[in-house]
């Protein structure tokens, strides 16, 4: 009887162990997601921040998912034109996307429905897919099995 009684206590016990266990699995995915987010952000606010600094070239940032970007100058080490500090602010959110999040990605696009406003939406692999956009105001939909985080700005006044 005492044996059948330690057995019970030990499975009650087991259980216990795996709900903590799976708690903290969640915790810790969340957690991840939640750091995915705030460097999206982080990414889609400086480009943001690029694009107000050169509002006159704002078209060359437009871009669609899995579109690479081209080769530029370096405008960090050599004065650059208006046209290649687009191209080279392009090249940087690129290897900022690859070294930042799990197979980044991102879509520049102009509003559909408000002039001279424009979006970014930044992507990262998630299967679970906890952050979606919708495709309000000409946004391109977010990729399967990937989470995306979307802001909407105005360049220039």
């Amino acid at each position: 009887m005492v044996l059948l009684e330690a057995l019970t206590a030990l499975v009650i016990l087991a259980f216990g162990v795996l709900g903590l266990l799976w708690m903290h699995q969640q915790a810790l995915t969340q957690q991840r997601q939640q750091l995915m987010r705030s460097v999206a952000t982080g990414i889609a606010d400086d480009l943001a921040e690029r694009m107000r600094l050169n509002a006159p070239q704002r078209a060359m940032y437009a871009k669609a998912w899995g579109n690479a970007a081209t080769a530029a100058p370096d405008c960090a080490a050599t004065p650059c034109s208006r046209q290649d500090l687009a191209a080279w602010d392009m090249q940087q959110l690129q290897q900022t996307l690859q070294s930042q999040l799990p197979e980044g990605d991102a879509a520049v696009f102009a509003l559909t429905d408000a002039a001279s406003w424009w979006g970014i939406v930044i992507a990262w692999r998630d299967a679970n897919e906890t952050y979606r956009t919708d495709t309000a105001s000409g946004s391109p939909a977010c990729p399967t099995q990937m989470s995306c985080w979307r802001l909407l700005f105005r360049p220039s006044l």
